[in-house]
Parts: structure tokens; sequence; C-alpha cells
């Protein structure tokens, strides 16, 4: 069973900074599929393999009132982004809300 799930809601926290998310996929290198002939996922399978990718995690948030979208990857060393830069991904974050007489 995978830590991380779709529908996961995550705190990513990176050199850009900190986001609220929710894990829109999460796949091992071997769920990922195979594009065929001139397609690059055997190169990209092949280099998650001798990084030791174990999981990845397509995280979906909102920047600036738009949907956007990154990858996260994790292996033996933690997670990074695809630029290499280190992240910490927790998961089970909910939304802080100011204590009011309402709640």
């Amino acid at each position: 069973m995978k830590l991380f799930e779709k529908g996961d809601v995550v705190m990513v926290d990176g050199p850009p900074g900190r986001v609220l998310g929710e894990v829109l996929d999460a796949s091992t290198p071997d769920e990922m599929p195979d594009l065929g002939p001139g397609s690059c996922s055997k190169e990209a399978l092949d280099v998650m393999r001798e990084q030791r990718v174990d999981l990845i995690l397509l995280i979906g948030h909102k920047h600036d009132d738009r949907d956007v979208a990154f990858f996260a990857v994790h292996n033996p060393d933690g997670w990074r982004d695809l630029h290499g830069q280190k992240l910490t991904v927790l998961k089970g974050y909910a939304v802080e809300l100011p204590l009011t007489t309402d709640n």
C-alpha cells in the first residue's frame, strides 16, 4: 500500500515556498505508462530506476487563483522536484480556521 493516494491533502515545503495541495495522482515507476515507440518513456523509466525513485506524485494547488500542478518524486534520500530541489511533503494537513464563535 502506498503512503500517498489520489485525493490526499498534502503540505509541500520547498525553495519556492509552502503550498497546500491535493494529490492528483500517485504512481510507482512501474505503474507509469509505456508510451510506445518514438517516445521517451523507456528513457524516463531508466532514469527513475537509476535514481531509485519509488513514488511519483502529481500535486495540484491554486496559485494566483489559477489551478497549477507539479511533480514530486521520492527516493531513499527523500522528496525532490523535477529540478532536483529538496522538498518536504506531509500528508493529512487541513486548512487552519480562525477561531470564532461560529466554529
